[in-house]
């Protein structure tokens, strides 16, 4: 499966796949509004011309937070989302990035359970954070991966 940047060109489809997969997806202008901010980076992959599953986080520092991890749900169960988080997981390493940061929905049983099998750890909850139907509001759950120790 080949990997590639997440791109401009790819907004509209990214959009798409996660207004399909999250309650409030973010929408085409959200996605340029992110690719054009320079702390802010994607990786996609892509078969038969269809975006199958995309990975977007943020680095500040020695530190990154993954801002979406989505699958296309043809794609689910197929190794797509793994091999997106492992890529980005060594190409982190690469840059010194020590620790990586990811917030899961309390409702999100299928991601907090691969975040887990991936090497996260639960660290927090934050309270009415994700908005849910008829203005209600459920917990997230923050996770982190200590990629390596800075030895300095």
């Amino acid at each position: 499966m080949p990997i590639e940047p997440l791109t401009l060109k790819d907004c509209k489809k990214a959009a798409q796949l996660h207004q399909s997969a999250f309650f409030k997806g973010w929408g085409e202008s959200d996605f340029q509004e992110f690719l054009q901010n320079p702390l802010i980076c994607g990786l996609k992959i892509e078969k038969n011309d269809e975006l199958s599953g995309y990975i977007l986080w943020r680095e500040i520092g020695e530190e990154a937070e993954i801002l979406t991890l989505v699958v296309a749900s043809s794609f689910q169960r197929q190794g797509v989302g793994t091999y997106l988080l492992t890529t980005l997981c060594e190409y982190l390493v690469q840059k010194r990035i020590t620790k990586l940061f990811l917030e899961v929905a309390e409702d999100n049983i299928h991601g907090k359970t691969f975040y887990i099998k991936n090497g996260f750890v639960f660290l927090n909850i934050r309270p009415q954070y994700y908005p849910r139907k008829e203005n209600k509001f459920i917990s997230a759950y923050t996770f982190l991966k200590e990629l390596y120790k800075n030895e300095f």
